[in-house]
């Protein structure tokens, strides 16, 4: 099953979701990284749309933007 038009592939959804929860909380790259305990040129890379993250370091980012892990 391939994505809608509207949701976009997985992995530029993921960028951009990264993107505006990042804003949204006002923190640096530098920051989240630390607090989801992955390099920050691994969360510059995801934010970009590159990479293939794992379930663990979506999850960690989540709970370092402080969102639920469904959105």
């Amino acid at each position: 099953m391939s994505p809608t038009a509207s949701e976009g592939a997985p992995l530029d959804v993921i960028a951009t979701s990264l993107r505006r929860e990042r804003a949204r909380t006002g923190l640096s790259l530098t920051e989240v990284a630390k607090r989801a305990g992955i390099a920050k040129s691994t969360l510059s890379q995801l934010e970009s749309g590159a990479g293939n993250p794992s379930v663990e370091t979506i999850w960690a980012l989540c709970v370092a933007l402080d969102v639920p892990f469904s959105r």
